[in-house]
């Protein structure tokens, strides 16, 4: 089951996350503290539950439920709150929501309902996958399942140190005209180029992979502040700039990138690469959802 948080606090973001993650058949897909940022995503990545704040950074849960609902959206959404009182349950119930939770007193009641939507039949993920390599043949860089399992172990070892750390995600625009101009060769020699470039930028505690076949993520594990990691981000977009030399011919890379930063953006790995993947592709984004949901 994918599962959406929309919270404000970081305390209780990281609670809810770690209560999570020991549930089997789980899976935190993407998180927002402010109203926009919700209805984007969620519109986005249409997950199976949304667990929401009604106090927000910006806006209110009460109008992110109602513009859920006004747009379509079918998903569960569960209301977290410290206001207890009757007139929020009604008009949140009203609204649209299927669940209202006390955060004081209500949790373990939340997580037990959780438990039984998770044993329905067809919840249940698989508990085992097929064995995969843990690098991608073309680049030698991790894949999409290394990438999620290495950001996940470098977020808890972080949060220990109530340090940051910044995920950055690459995609190259031009990889389809590149192809009909000038083959499949073409695009191999690019992906190979920017993975060697972005490896310029990496330390060895940075975790580097190609987890989509025109999209880089780079973790950078230990920032001192967001202002350090957007000029990480200035030198990685230095870095794509001068074009390369294929079969004698220059040829350009056109790339966007984003970055989301713990645990100020996100807590959960999942939701880390997810954020920063959106904001790679800005305003307009594909129609199917985030390469990390799948």
């Amino acid at each position: 089951m994918d599962i959406f948080l929309v919270e404000d606090s970081q305390s209780i973001r990281r609670l809810l996350v770690q209560r999570l993650e020991t549930m089997s058949g789980a899976r935190i897909v993407g998180e927002a503290d402010r109203q926009d940022d919700a209805l984007a995503l969620i519109h986005w990545l249409q997950p199976e539950t949304v667990l929401l704040d009604l106090s927000l950074a910006s806006g209110s849960g009460l109008q992110v439920l109602n513009g859920l609902r006004t747009h379509g959206f079918r998903g569960r959404v569960l209301v977290l709150t410290s206001q207890s009182i009757d007139a929020y349950r009604d008009a949140c119930i009203a609204a649209g929501a299927d669940g209202f939770y006390d955060k004081a007193s209500g949790l373990d009641t939340l997580f037990d309902d959780l438990d039984v939507i998770l044993d329905a039949p067809g919840n249940r993920r698989a508990a085992t996958e097929p064995a995969r390599l843990p690098r991608d043949t073309l680049t030698g860089l991790f894949d999409q399942r290394s990438l999620l399992e290495r950001t996940d172990q470098a977020s808890k070892m972080v949060a220990r140190d109530h340090g940051e750390m910044a995920a950055c995600v690459m995609m190259l625009r031009n990889m389809d005209a590149l192809r009909d101009s000038h083959g499949e060769g073409a695009v191999e020699a690019a992906l190979r180029e920017t993975a060697a470039r972005l490896a310029l930028a990496c330390s060895p505690a940075d975790v580097l992979a190609r987890h989509a076949s025109g999209q880089f993520a780079l973790v950078m594990t230990r920032v001192e502040s967001a202002a350090a990691a957007g000029l990480l981000v200035h030198q990685l977009e230095q870095l794509m700039k001068p074009p390369f030399e294929f079969q004698g011919q220059s040829l350009n890379l056109q790339a966007q990138l984003g970055m989301s930063l713990f645990p100020r953006d996100a807590i959960s790995a999942r939701a880390l690469l997810t954020l920063a993947e959106a904001r790679a592709h800005g305003a307009v984004k594909p129609d199917t959802a985030t390469v990390f949901t799948h």
